[in-house]
């Protein structure tokens, strides 16, 4: 039975290629993404044990909102680097200083960062036995000068002795370039542009006079890091710590491997919806070939192979096709792991240089992937194959008997119910609970619709061919009855095809519905006329942009908005901080009770919700803990629920209290009554340009910006989706094909009475178009669905408004049309080009 099972495969290499394909893309996906995720953790686990591997001991600040994390970790008194170099067995002490540093380009005058990575500014301690830093060009700093790591010197093409801008938590200052330096014996710290400065600036213009964001300490002879670390921590006083240099090494790796986590797990996800639609294909590829095997497999029962040896026959040919689809994955697995590495690269991640790492987990799990779902997806087939009689060996017409629709009529009415509640359920909830139950039950609605598919078939396909039938004439109704057919089949094929691009519809739907819900949040709930942003995500720019625009002529309102993480009542909470006398109103807050205009230093505002769930009445005192400890803060006012606001205000000042960081991620202008707002702009301008890092947008300006990055976003998931869509793809060419072989004496006898080539092609194409259609139309409906729920259930994070994206869905369904002339072509083309008199006198 090996044997033949191992012939039957290789008398059949095309349909072997086609079944292979879907599993090939599947676990290439999978693979690539785990060895991605391997690389990276190595990468940078290595790289922060290099940068640590002198440093015996850290001392630091207690950070009272995330113990391993430095935003917004209190600085250390300077005379901290004394005590601490007192402790027996410290060899040196050595005051480190961190933060956020903006180097400009001299060639643009932008910022040399403005894809994602950060601008890091540190003090320069190369040549102390702690530091991981070394020169690779030129000197170390001294006042009025910096030096920048070598990648970023290299890739803005910095000279030595160049003027440089830097833009700080201050205003920017110009420095001379004198030197270029390697950290860790790397160019590059992961893509960031790094900028060290002599240690007395980089206190002043990065954190404070006479002030530390660490200590790095290096241990005598014979010490280890764990008994230094217990003598450092008996002399410090309260509120400060100290770690082992190891712990701080991985403190920083683990930062990373959190948000590479997040990232694999997000590649992961669309890898299960290619590896799911791939399994529809497989079922679909061995149904199929099971029954052009039917006398094959009665002749293998009469000679007496039992049911057993026979469904195991056909469960060894899919393991096996699984295992060499497997192989090839896994192959080109890594070269999508590297394609992914670059493309980490363009988002400005520059990765140090070392080979791709390959576990023995990614091998067994690409295996795991490949053969077992194949071995499951063939299971049914296998099944009946073994029902096959030894008498059909005996008749040229045997068909394999087929169940009634009933049982999946059940089954599928019964998932779809089921997904429908669950999918009314998240939209009832809010956040990731509701988003959760969105999406098990979109999975229930996709699995009870591909179930009903059959039954849906006939009808969906007999309209959607009438057209065809009219424009063709006797090749269009061919066409149709042959996607009519076999509703099992067409409904197989485009079901696979239906879930990209259900998910493409839902994204779509989630998309608009997001750019909607931004164009009326501006407009009601924001005040401003213009929008002052950093051009790099997620680094703020000097408060002092609000505070010289304050006053200006033609400008009523100017407004910083900061914030961060707090916790309250124990509960970690996003807090917004902004100046009193503006950003009530600009924030359009409608005050429920108290007086929202009294905040100020120790008062808060709160959300009438939260406050209420908080059993918080104005006039008691809130429980706030800042990274730099506990504070009570008076509750003056509760106000609305605001998209903007989130759920608890508290003034700049108060805020300024428990942080070092003078930076603002917004600033709002609103211009006085009756100015001209090119004036006004003109004034904008000339305050902001010289701090690069700030874009200044007017209100349609800024709707545009928040709709373009939603569009990059869907850009992103529609590549990712795009393999599900091509694994359908070939599904449908495997279907075609196969079908062409199953037809072969039908196709020779409609050439034999008149039909030509062209229009041999132009039947296989239309039933290729016609069962694309279907599936498309199948996934508008349910990704449509979809789409509205998901659009429900995130209502807390801000979308307010459902809007449906037509001009997307119909592109959606004139996709799926296209993607059925694309599949048609190789199975019309072999149809056209058969033999006449071979087809006739085929078996």
């Amino acid at each position: 039975m090996l044997r033949a099972t191992l012939k039957s495969l290789l008398a059949r290499k095309v349909r072997l290629v086609l079944s292979m394909l879907a599993v090939v893309a599947g676990v290439s996906f999978v693979t690539g993404t785990l060895v991605l995720t391997d690389t990276l953790n190595r990468t940078f686990d290595t790289l922060f044990a290099d940068i640590n591997k002198n440093v015996s001991v850290a001392v630091r600040s207690v950070n009272a909102i995330d113990p391993t994390s430095d935003v917004g970790r209190p600085p250390l008194p300077a005379s901290l680097v004394s005590t601490a170099a007192g402790v027996d067995g410290v060899r040196v002490a050595v005051g480190k200083v961190n933060g956020q540093a903006v180097l400009v380009n001299p060639a643009t005058g932008k910022p040399s960062n403005t894809n994602g990575a950060p601008g890091i500014g540190i003090n320069w301690t190369g040549g102390q036995p702690t530091s991981a830093e070394e020169i690779a060009e030129g000197r170390p700093p001294g006042p009025g000068e910096i030096v920048v790591d070598r990648a970023t010197a290299k890739k803005l093409h910095l000279s030595l002795g160049a003027k440089i801008s830097v833009q700080t938590k201050g205003p920017p200052a110009r420095y001379t370039l004198v030197g270029t330096f390697r950290i860790g014996g790397q160019d590059s710290l992961g893509g960031a542009a790094v900028t060290a400065f002599d240690t007395a600036t980089a206190q002043r213009v990065l954190l404070a006079p006479d002030r530390f964001s660490a200590i790095h300490l290096a241990a005598g002879p014979g010490l280890t890091q764990e008994e230094l670390r217990a003598r450092v921590a008996a002399a410090l006083p309260p509120g400060v710590e100290a770690i082992t240099g190891r712990q701080l090494a991985d403190e920083s790796a683990s930062a990373v491997q959190n948000a590479v986590s997040g990232f694999s797990t997000f590649l992961l996800i669309f890898a299960a919806i290619s590896v799911f639609v791939g399994a529809f294909i497989i079922f679909n590829t061995f149904t199929m070939l099971v029954a052009q095997r039917v006398r094959e497999l009665a002749l293998l029962r009469a000679i007496g192979a039992s049911k057993r040896q026979v469904q195991v026959s056909l469960q060894v040919e899919a393991a096996l096709v699984g295992f060499a689809g497997a192989t090839v994955g896994l192959v080109s697995g890594a070269g999508l792991a590297l394609l992914l590495r670059v493309a980490v690269g363009v988002f400005g991640v520059a990765l140090p240089s070392g080979a791709l790492v390959f576990r023995p987990r990614t091998v067994v799990i690409a295996y795991a992937v490949g053969v077992l779902i194949t071995a499951a997806a063939a299971f049914v087939p296998a099944r009946k194959a073994a029902s096959v009689p030894p008498i059909a060996a005996m008749r040229e017409t045997y068909v394999l008997p087929t169940r009634s629709l009933r049982s999946r009529a059940i089954a599928g009415s019964v998932l779809t119910a089921l997904g429908i509640v669950l999918l009314i359920l998240g939209t009832a909830s809010a956040g990731k609970p509701g988003a959760t139950a969105v999406g098990v039950g979109a999975a229930g609605i996709f699995l009870g619709v591909a179930t009903l598919s059959p039954l849906l078939s006939g009808p969906i396909t007999r309209v959607l061919g009438a057209p065809l039938a009219r424009m063709f004439g006797a090749t269009g109704r061919l066409g149709r009855e042959n996607a009519m057919r076999n509703p099992r089949r067409t409904a197989s094929t485009a079901s696979a095809l239906m879930i990209g691009l259900a998910l493409v519809s839902a994204f779509s739907v989630l998309g608009q519905s997001i750019k909607e819900s931004v164009r009326e949040t501006v407009s009601n709930s924001l005040g401003a006329d213009f929008y002052l942003t950093p051009q790099n995500f997620g680094q703020g720019f000097s408060g002092e942009v609000a505070r010289e625009l304050a006053g200006k002529p033609g400008i009523e309102i100017a407004t910083g908005l900061r914030g961060g993480l707090v916790k309250i009542s124990g509960q970690s909470s996003q807090v917004l901080a902004g100046d009193p006398a503006g950003l009530v109103k600009m924030l359009a807050i409608k005050e429920v009770t108290g007086d929202v205009h009294a905040l100020g230093d120790g008062t808060i505002l709160a959300e009438d919700s939260t406050a209420a769930d908080h059993q918080l009445r104005v006039g008691q005192k809130v429980p706030v803990t800042f990274a730099d400890g506990r504070a009570e803060l008076t509750l003056v006012g509760t106000y609305q629920k605001s998209q903007v606001a989130g759920k608890w205000i508290i003034s700049t000042s108060e805020f300024a209290r428990h942080s070092t960081d003078d930076l603002d991620l917004f600033v709002l202008v609103k211009r006085a009554s009756g100015a001209d707002p090119a004036m006004v702009r003109a004034e904008i301008a000339t305050v902001v340009k010289s701090f690069a890092t700030v874009e200044v947008r007017d209100q349609s300006e800024f709707v545009a910006q928040q709709e373009k990055q939603v569009d990059q976003l869907l850009g992103f998931i529609y590549v990712l989706l795009a393999l599900a869509v091509i694994i359908a793809l070939f599904g449908i060419v495997n279907t075609l094909a196969l079908s062409v072989i199953e037809r072969t004496r039908e196709i020779g006898l409609l050439r034999a009475v008149g039909m030509t080539r062209s229009q041999m092609r132009l039947m296989v194409i239309l039933e290729s178009v016609i069962i694309s259609v279907f599936g498309a139309v199948l996934g508008v409906v349910v990704g449509s669905i979809f789409g509205w729920a998901l659009t429900k259930a995130l209502a807390s994070l801000g979308i307010s408004t459902f809007a449906y994206p037509v001009r997307t869905i119909l592109l959606v369904v004139l996709t799926g049309a296209i993607l059925g002339v694309l599949a048609a072509v190789f199975p019309a083309r072999r149809a056209a080009r058969m033999d006449v008199l071979r087809a006739i006198s085929a078996v």
